[in-house]
């Protein structure tokens, strides 16, 4: 019987590092841009570096979104003492009475990107699919701007430039936000709202 038992406890024990693990490479829970209120990566990953700037980089943001025209968004992490990486993204309208929803439409490029509506909310977000490792710190995802002017958008980005322990600890999580306009002004680089 004790026999019995602890084969019981060392299948259990197994599982839950194998869980564990599967845990940390996976996809992020929806709604953790940092962007509107929303909490970051810092929920699950805590007792990193401090964030240092510039190190979260979105390339393809316009000047200003023409209504219906498609982006291609890349998403990178310049980050040396990163060993594997992930990200979350979303594009909402930054103003007015419709701030916070959904602008424009989100769109995987390939199987490196999963994007995902939330039912509650209907705001799109791109994350990783997989968590990359260092050599691979980037991902593009697809924009289709509104199809009218709804006024500026901000792009909202966490990311996780991870030590790649199985841990929540030791990860560096990094957030911005791009506020692009579509009547005409330049894009903003700011911290999330």
């Amino acid at each position: 019987m004790t026999s019995g038992i602890a084969v019981a406890t060392a299948i259990a024990l197994s599982a839950s590092v194998v869980a564990a693990g599967a845990m940390y490479d996976a996809r992020p829970p929806l709604a953790h841009t940092g962007g509107f209120g929303e909490p970051t990566c810092r929920e699950c990953h805590f007792d990193g570096p401090p964030e240092t700037p510039n190190v979260v980089t979105l390339g393809g943001v316009p000047e200003r979104y023409a209504p219906g025209s498609v982006y291609r968004l890349e998403v990178g992490i310049r980050d040396s003492a990163a060993r594997i990486a992930g990200f979350q993204l979303a594009v909402r309208v930054a103003d007015g009475p419709n701030a916070g929803t959904q602008a424009g439409t989100l769109c995987a490029v390939d199987t490196r990107v999963d994007v995902t509506t939330d039912t509650a909310s209907g705001v799109q977000y791109a994350s990783h699919a997989l968590a990359a490792p260092a050599d691979s710190m980037r991902w593009v995802v697809e924009w289709r701007a509104p199809t009218g002017d709804v006024g500026a958008v901000l792009v909202s980005v966490a990311a996780n430039a991870a030590n790649d322990d199985d841990s929540p600890f030791g990860d560096r999580i990094l957030v911005g936000g791009w506020r692009v306009d579509g009547a005409g002004n330049t894009v903003k680089t700011s911290g999330a709202p």
